[in-house]
């Protein structure tokens, strides 16, 4: 499937600030059964842009604005053919890094109870961990609410549970602790989905979690919608956790309030 895509990411200040630092996470991966055509990004104000790869395979874009001002705007374009989101087989060592805990992703004895309900009696059979992972899936899907302004992208999943309400980072936390407690490995995706049947679909960036299936490599499952990712999904980045994978970031220097906006638009190419 081919979509295209838009991210637009606007900070407006109150007064002037200076010395901006920011980077993006924004250029979608290319991995087996994802395949990247064309990609463009641009900020204001015009600033050179360097890049580099991080630990996680993630391409990484900068910038430093010195001058004062009141504004920055931040806008990726791209186009991927997407398809079958099953990576073939990886090595045969076990991704240590994404089997420890920190916050958000926490192991708390909520966590525990939880993850129980599902988890496979063979953490090596690709079988069993593959229908415990599609179980926990719908389970999180029919546990948690989905409910904008409930959390922010901080909030722990012992707030997530205790509330079970969130939004779509609170669930792939949620799946990626779950799966870190049956002791298999599970990593956070972000990116972007297309619900549409045709039709542009604006929204917001999406995250969902890839579990690491002995012998097959990682797969990816969506807990907010609930289904397994697939050809509608547009990979990004992944990592630990949220912090690994945020789209932006950056700090500035100055005392200022301000407005952010972001805006994401998906559609078949």
């Amino acid at each position: 499937m081919r979509l295209e895509g838009r991210h637009l990411t606007r900070y407006t200040y109150l007064s002037p600030i200076s010395e901006t630092q920011m980077e993006f996470r924004l250029r979608p991966l290319e991995t087996p059964g994802q395949r990247l055509v064309s990609y463009e990004l641009r900020v204001v104000p015009e600033s050179p842009l360097r890049s580099y790869v991080d630990a996680f395979g993630n391409t990484v874009q900068a910038f430093n604005y010195v001058p004062a001002h009141d504004r920055v705007e931040i806008t990726s374009q791209f186009v991927v053919d997407t398809g079958d989101q099953m990576p073939s087989p990886g090595a045969d060592e076990t991704p240590e890094d994404f089997l420890y805990f920190r916050s958000p992703v926490l192991d708390v004895p909520p966590l525990r109870r939880f993850s129980r309900r599902f988890q496979p009696a063979d953490a090596s059979s690709a079988e069993q961990v593959e229908q415990a992972l599609e179980e926990l899936t719908l389970g999180i899907g029919r546990h948690i609410r989905y409910r904008t302004d409930s959390t922010t992208v901080f909030s722990a999943i012992d707030e997530v549970l205790r509330q079970r309400s969130g939004v779509c980072q609170d669930f792939a936390h949620l799946l990626v602790a779950a799966t870190r407690a049956w002791g298999v490995p599970a990593r956070y995706v972000s990116g972007y989905v297309y619900t549409g049947s045709g039709e542009p679909v604006v929204g917001a960036s999406h995250a969902w979690t890839e579990a690491w299936v002995p012998g097959r490599g990682w797969v990816g499952y969506d807990a907010t919608h609930p289904v397994r990712a697939g050809e509608r999904h547009v990979r990004v980045a992944v990592g630990r956790d949220y912090r690994d994978a945020a789209p932006t970031r950056g700090v500035f220097v100055g005392v200022a309030g301000g407005e952010l906006e972001v805006s994401v638009e998906v559609r078949p190419a």
